[in-house]
């Protein structure tokens, strides 16, 4: 079962959250695209009520891939299939599986860490993987802080002390899901040629003040597929749907109506 959040009418508006989270993620920016699109914002597997797969399940994106597509089947092809973070990643990969067709796809600082290894820049992909494992490891063996160790890397040293008490508490509490996301987009894989036959527009979005990693993943995805494009929002990070909401409404929104 997949849930959703489904609002406004007209042409058809996929939103696909991070992790953790919930569909709520970009509910300030489905809120200015309600009035001239249907916006759909589902729950990926174990949020929301999205069903988690049975038993160990794939292991990598394919399920949460396997999801969207269903539903994209059911209200029919969106004008973008837009993700954010790990959304992104689960975007990106449900469109490169084919079986959906989205008109354009937007990819809000995606975590598709192995484009990297895809297009031969292993020195980024090892330095991300022993960051990202040392976290799932910290994890593993039971550090309770171990969320930590994400938060400030994507946002900065001290940015969890900074959080509200209920954000801060919603990420220890789903420290858990994130790791098995995690591990999910490092058991991901793509291929140069799978890139190169995307062929709807693909827009890849990033924080000016983002890791450089994320400047490497973009550039890797929009550099090898036929209609790529890189856009800057400044003075923004990997918090960008929720601190620049009207910015990334209006990026969509863009795209929807036609532009590259």
């Amino acid at each position: 079962m997949i849930a959703y959040d489904d609002a406004g009418e007209g042409p058809v508006v996929v939103l696909v959250h991070g992790s953790p989270g919930t569909s709520r993620a970009w509910q300030p920016v489905a809120e200015r695209l309600a009035p001239r699109f249907r916006v759909i914002s589902p729950n990926l597997p174990g949020y929301g009520g999205t069903t988690r797969p049975a038993g160990a399940g794939p292991g990598d994106s394919s399920y949460a891939a396997d999801l969207i597509g269903a539903l994209i089947a059911e209200v029919g092809p969106p004008a973008v299939l837009a993700g954010h973070s790990y959304g992104g990643g689960v975007a990106l990969v449900t469109a490169l599986r084919g079986r959906v067709a989205p008109r354009a796809l937007a990819l809000f600082e995606p975590v598709a860490i192995p484009v990297l290894a895809a297009v031969g820049d292993t020195e980024a992909f090892e330095a991300a993987r022993a960051l990202f494992e040392g976290y799932c490891a910290a994890f593993e063996r039971g550090d309770p802080g171990a969320v930590r160790i994400m938060v400030d890397y994507w946002f900065g040293p001290g940015a969890l002390d900074q959080m509200p008490a209920p954000t801060r508490e919603f990420l220890v509490a789903h420290t858990g899901h994130n790791v098995r996301d995690v591990r999910a987009t490092f058991r991901d894989t793509y291929s140069l040629p799978a890139l190169r036959g995307l062929s709807m527009p693909v827009r890849c979005v990033l924080g000016a003040r983002s890791p450089a990693m994320m400047g490497k993943i973009v550039e890797a995805i929009a550099s090898h597929v036929p209609r790529g494009i890189i856009q800057r929002i400044e003075k923004a990070n990997h918090a960008m749907t929720t601190t620049h909401v009207e910015a990334v409404a209006t990026l969509i929104a863009e795209l929807a109506d036609g532009g590259a």
